[in-house]
């Protein structure tokens, strides 16, 4: 579920009416038609629990099966009578060829949407760290440790496991020999495991949730 986006050309999709308690599309359903809502609201069930509500008219709903390729992973079902445009997924492709504007749009989406879930899961990591150490500090232990910026790295899948451990031995084995010593970070972007386009945006991201 997303930002608005331009409603395509007439020729290129059809119109779709869902009243009132009616679902648009089920969680695990393999269709892949992507739906603008054009009047009405919806919610978003996971599992059958209302995890949203979309009413902003010009918002792209449903586009992840398409673009994944995954069953459906969320429901929606309408609130009100509710209008929708639909373009279905399997003539896409020839959509975008038709009116590019389109294709940048779905981009511009799923960059967005990535961002946000990054930023999601950055502030619900610091919750977590917050409320263990609310714990421990209730049972009498020491609070834990702030994750270094190469743990949160790899807790976040910018790295894997085995390139930072990669790393690390490189940076030991420069020790021991005496030889010029950089960073660990510096290391993981001389080895191209993250770029530092990547690392900047990470960090902008961090900033904003600090």
């Amino acid at each position: 579920m997303s930002e608005k986006s331009h409603i395509p050309s007439e020729k290129l999709f059809r119109y779709s009416f869902h009243r009132s308690g009616t679902r648009v599309f089920n969680q695990g359903d393999t269709e892949t038609d992507i739906y603008i809502l054009k009047k009405g609201a919806v919610t978003v069930l996971v599992d059958d629990q209302i995890v949203g509500l979309i009413n902003t008219s010009g918002t792209i709903i449903g586009e992840m099966a398409y673009f994944l390729g995954i069953p459906r992973t969320a429901s929606i079902e309408a609130t009100e009578d509710s209008e929708f445009i639909v373009i279905p997924g399997e003539q896409l492709y020839q959509h975008v060829l038709k009116q590019p504007k389109l294709g940048i749009d779905f981009l511009k989406i799923l960059s967005q949407r990535l961002a946000n879930t990054t930023k999601y899961a950055i502030r619900l990591e610091k919750e977590v760290i917050e409320y263990r150490n609310e714990l421990r500090s209730l049972q009498g232990l020491e609070e834990l440790k702030q994750q270094s910026l190469e743990d949160e790295l790899l807790f976040h899948g910018f790295i894997t496991e085995e390139q930072l451990r990669e790393c690390r031995d490189e940076l030991d084995r420069r020790k021991a020999s005496g030889a010029e010593k950089p960073s660990l970070l510096k290391l993981i972007v001389e080895r191209g495991y993250i770029t530092a386009e990547k690392l900047t945006q990470y960090l902008e991201m961090k900033q904003f949730q600090d």
